[in-house]
C-alpha cells in the first residue's frame, strides 16, 4: 500500500516576516503553517569518469555518479482542514535550473488542532501567575523558543529592530528537540511538581494536627510542624519551612527599685535560609554548581551566549540567500546539507536547551528559599511590633529595616548557601505585611494557624505585572484584644514593606584558611598548613561538620572577595536607608567609586571603614556595627550560621551582653569589654542556646572542637566545658548526631 507519513509541523498565528506574507497574492492567511518541500534525489553515471579510490566488489574501479535534486513545494495553509481524499498533483522542478522535471501525485491531510484558526494562539496558558514569573525571574530572551516560562512577545510592546529579530527566529521553528522537551517536561518538571503537591498536601494535613506524631524526640521528628530541626534541613518535604527558628528576647531590670524601668533585647536566630535539600552540586548534565546567586549568573552568562548565537544565525541565513540570488539560483529553504548553518542551529539548540533547564532550576530553588526567607521575616517582624512604639510611622513610610547577620564561610557548600541565603533575601523586598483584626472576615483561600494565641489565620496573594516583579502582600489576622492593645496605629492603618539586607562574616576555621591562604599567596606557613589539614582531615572528626547528615566539600577553594562584595551591596542600600530617614548636609563629601555613589551616612561612617579593610580579614567587628547600626535606624536582627545553633549562638550572646552594658551604661571603659565576654560567657554556660543545641540534634553540646576554637575571633569562643570535640567516628555520642 502507499506509505504514510505523519509529522507536526509549528503553527504560528503572529510575528510571520512580511516578506513571507509577500508570496500569497489573496489576504494572507491568520495562520502559517508552512511549506512541504518533497526533495527528489536523481543519481545518473558520468560517462567515461572513473572514481580513483572507490572499488566494486569485484575490484574494479567504480563510475562517479552525478546527482541531481528535483523538488516540489506547496503551501500547508491552502489545505488546512479540507474534507477531501483526492489526489494532488504537484508540478516538481529542477533545483538549479528551475526547469519542470514531472509532477508527483500524493495524497495530503492538514488537520489544526481548533476549527477556528484565527484563534490557534488561545491554546497557550499564559504563564502569569506562573512559578518562574512569581518567582521574579525576568524575561531575558524572547528568541528561546518555544516560550515555557514566559508570554509570548505579542504581549510585550517591542521596538521595530528586536521585533524583527523575533520574526527572523519564529520563521526558523523551535530550538528545542522533542526528546529534551518530552524529558524536561515529563521528568525534570512534573517531578518537582509532584514533589510541590505532596508537600503541599503534607503541610495542610499538619496544620489539621492529622499528622501530628509527637513521640519522636524533637531533633529526629520529620513531620511539619512549628519547629522544624536543624538535623532536617536535607529533608525535601520539609525544604519551605525555615529550620531552627527562634525568637531570642533579653530582659534586662537594674535592681529591686520597681520604678527603674527595664529593657528588652530582641533578635530572631536561625539555620541558613538555603536549599539545603537540593544539594550545591550541578542538578543537570553539564550544569553549574553553587547557590542562586552564581547560578543566576551562570543563567545570565548562557543568554548572552545565546543571543550571540541568534545573531551568528541569523546573518548565516540572510548570506545564504544573498550568495544564492547573486548567482541566479532559485532557493526556498536552506538545504540540510549546508553543515555551516546545521552547525549554528544546533549550537541554538543546545544553549536554548541548557537555558531552559538552568531557568527552571532557578525558579525551583527561589521558590524553596524564598519560602524559609519569608518565614524568618516575618517571625522577626511580629517580634518588633508589640515592642517598638517610636518607629512604625518610619517602618510605614521607608518600610521595615531586617538586617541578616551571616556567619558562613565563603568555602565548599557554604558558600553555595550565602548565594542562596543573598537571593531568598533580597526577594523579601517585594514583600508587603498588613495586620488586620480578626473581627473583619478572613479573605477567601487564607490559613488558619492553629498553634499561636494572638494570629488566627495568614493569606498571600501575589501580583504579578507585565514589567515588574511580583509584589506579595502577606495579610495577617490577629485576635482582636492584642490588636486593639499591642498593634501600634500606625500599622493597623497601612501595609509595611520589608527593607532586607545581607551582611555576611565568616567566622569559623575555613574562613581562617582561607584568608591566610589568599594573604600568603604560594608561601603557606606551617601554621596555615595545619589550618587546610584541620579543615579536611580524613577522619572527619571536625567539631564543626559533626554531622548534618551529609558533609561539606571543603575541597573547593575559598572565595574570599564574595564576602566584601556581599558587605559592600548591604552598605550601600543602608545607606540608603538611613539617609531617607535622616537626611544629610548636601556640604559633606561623596564617595566616587567609579560611578557617583550616595553620601555615607555618618551613623554609617565606621561600618564603612571596616568594610574598606577587610579584604582578607576576618572582621567580627563588620556584624556587630552593623547590628549597631541597624538597631539605630530601628530595624531587626536575623543572626544565622549554616544551623542556627553554634556560631549563632556565639554571636547572638555577644550581641546581648554588648546591650547589657549599654543598658546599665557602665563606665569602667578599661574593664568593659572584659565584663561583656564574661556575661557572654554566662549566657552560653547557663542560658537558652545549649537547650537548643539539644532541641535541634539531642545533645546540649556546641559542635565546636578545641582547634576550631583557637582560630575563632576572641568574642565568640565558647566555654571549654561546652564542647562537643572531637566527635565523629568517637565514643561520647551515641545514636545521635552532632551537626554544624
Amino acid at each position: 500500500g502507499m506509505p504514510i507519513v505523519t509529522f507536526y509541523p509549528k503553527i504560528v498565528t503572529h510575528g510571520i516576516l512580511p516578506a513571507i506574507l509577500q508570496q500569497y497574492t489573496a489576504a494572507p492567511p491568520s495562520f502559517l503553517i508552512g511549506n512541504l518541500r518533497i526533495s527528489i534525489s536523481i543519481s545518473t553515471p558520468k560517462t567515461g569518469i572513473m572514481d580513483p579510490f572507490a572499488t566494486t566488489s569485484t575490484g574494479s574501479q567504480s563510475i562517479i555518479a552525478a546527482e541531481e535534486i528535483w523538488q516540489a513545494t506547496f503551501p500547508l495553509e491552502t489545505y488546512a482542514n479540507q474534507l477531501t481524499s483526492e489526489i494532488l498533483s504537484v508540478p516538481v522542478h529542477h533545483t538549479v535550473t528551475g526547469a519542470p522535471m514531472g509532477k508527483l501525485a500524493l495524497q495530503l491531510k492538514v488537520s489544526l488542532p481548533l476549527s477556528q484558526h484565527s484563534h490557534l494562539h488561545s491554546q497557550v496558558v499564559s504563564s502569569s501567575g506562573g512559578l518562574s514569573r512569581m518567582m521574579g525571574l525576568t524575561i531575558d530572551d524572547l528568541g528561546a523558543l518555544p516560550y515555557l516560562d514566559h508570554d509570548a512577545p505579542n504581549k510585550i510592546p517591542l521596538e521595530p529592530q528586536t521585533q524583527r529579530r523575533q520574526q527572523q527566529l519564529r520563521t526558523m521553528g523551535y530550538f528545542v528537540t522533542h526528546e529534551f522537551l518530552k524529558d524536561h517536561i515529563a521528568k525534570v518538571r512534573f517531578q518537582d511538581l509532584t514533589i510541590l503537591a505532596d508537600r503541599v498536601e503534607s503541610y495542610q494535613k499538619a496544620l489539621l494536627h492529622t499528622s501530628r506524631k509527637d513521640s519522636l524526640p524533637s531533633h529526629m521528628d520529620r513531620e511539619p510542624k512549628p519547629f522544624r530541626p536543624s538535623s532536617s534541613r536535607i529533608t525535601e518535604s520539609l525544604a519551605g519551612i525555615p529550620f531552627n527558628v527562634h525568637n531570642v528576647t533579653l530582659s534586662v531590670e537594674q535592681g529591686p527599685n520597681p520604678s527603674k524601668k527595664g529593657g528588652f533585647f530582641s533578635n530572631t536566630t536561625c539555620g541558613a535560609p538555603a536549599d539545603h535539600a537540593r544539594g550545591f552540586g550541578p542538578l543537570f548534565l553539564n550544569g553549574p554548581s553553587g547557590g542562586l546567586r552564581r547560578l543566576e549568573a551562570k543563567r545570565f552568562e548562557w543568554l548572552q551566549k545565546l543571543q550571540d548565537a541568534h545573531s551568528a544565525l541569523i546573518q548565516a541565513v540572510a548570506n545564504f540567500f544573498v550568495t544564492a540570488r547573486h548567482n541566479n539560483q532559485i532557493v526556498f529553504h536552506i538545504p540540510a546539507r549546508n553543515a555551516h548553518i546545521a552547525a549554528l542551529r544546533w549550537k541554538v539548540f543546545e544553549l536554548t536547551q541548557q537555558y531552559h533547564e538552568i531557568t527552571w532550576t532557578c525558579t525551583i530553588r527561589r521558590l524553596n528559599v524564598f519560602s524559609q526567607a519569608l518565614g524568618i521575616a516575618l517571625t522577626s517582624y511580629l517580634t518588633s511590633i508589640s515592642q517598638n512604639t517610636n518607629w512604625p510611622d518610619l517602618w510605614v513610610k521607608h518600610g521595615f529595616l531586617i538586617t541578616f547577620e551571616g556567619l558562613l564561610s565563603a568555602a565548599g557548600k557554604e558558600l553555595g548557601m550565602i548565594e542562596d541565603a543573598a537571593v531568598g533575601i533580597a526577594m523579601l523586598k517585594n514583600v508587603s505585611v498588613q495586620l488586620v483584626s480578626t473581627k473583619t472576615a478572613s479573605p477567601a483561600e487564607s490559613v488558619n494557624i492553629v498553634d499561636s494565641p494572638h494570629l488566627k489565620w495568614i493569606h498571600i496573594s501575589a501580583n504579578d505585572t507585565l514589567h515588574n516583579a511580583t509584589e506579595f502582600i502577606v495579610r495577617l489576622g490577629i485576635e482582636p484584644e492584642y490588636w486593639t492593645t499591642c498593634v501600634a496605629e500606625p500599622l493597623k492603618r497601612a501595609a509595611v514593606r520589608f527593607f532586607p539586607l545581607l551582611y555576611q562574616v565568616g567566622v569559623d576555621i575555613r574562613q581562617a584558611a582561607a584568608h591566610a591562604q589568599m594573604n600568603a599567596k604560594n608561601q603557606l606557613s606551617s601554621s596555615v598548613d595545619q589550618l587546610n589539614s584541620s579543615v579536611n582531615p580524613s577522619s572527619k572528626s571536625e567539631g564543626d561538620n559533626l554531622d548534618d547528615e551529609e558533609d561539606d566539600d571543603d575541597d573547593e577553594v575559598a572565595n574570599t572577595d564574595v564576602l566584601v562584595a556581599f558587605n559592600n551591596e548591604a552598605l550601600q542600600k543602608m545607606n540608603f536607608y538611613a539617609n531617607a530617614i535622616s537626611p544629610i548636609s548636601p556640604a559633606l563629601s561623596t564617595q566616587e567609586l567609579g560611578n557617583q555613589q550616595q553620601q555615607i551616612h555618618p551613623v554609617l561612617a565606621s561600618l564603612h571603614n571596616h568594610i574598606v579593610g577587610s579584604s582578607g580579614k576576618m572582621n567580627h567587628s563588620i556584624l556587630d556595627e552593623a547590628a549597631t547600626v541597624a538597631q539605630k535606624l530601628g530595624g531587626a536582627g536575623v543572626v544565622f550560621c549554616k544551623s542556627g545553633k553554634d556560631r549563632t549562638a556565639m554571636h547572638v550572646t555577644y550581641k546581648q551582653a554588648q546591650y547589657i552594658h549599654r543598658f546599665l551604661q557602665t563606665n569602667d571603659k578599661n574593664n568593659v569589654l572584659e565584663k561583656v565576654y564574661n556575661d557572654a560567657t554566662k549566657l552560653r554556660v547557663y542560658g537558652t542556646r545549649l537547650p537548643i543545641c539539644e532541641k535541634n540534634v539531642g545533645q546540649a553540646k556546641y559542635a565546636f572542637n578545641t582547634l576550631q576554637v583557637r582560630f575563632m575571633p576572641d568574642m565568640l569562643k565558647p566555654p571549654i566545658s561546652t564542647l562537643a570535640g572531637f566527635l565523629k567516628g568517637g565514643a561520647v555520642f551515641k545514636g545521635g548526631g552532632i551537626e554544624s
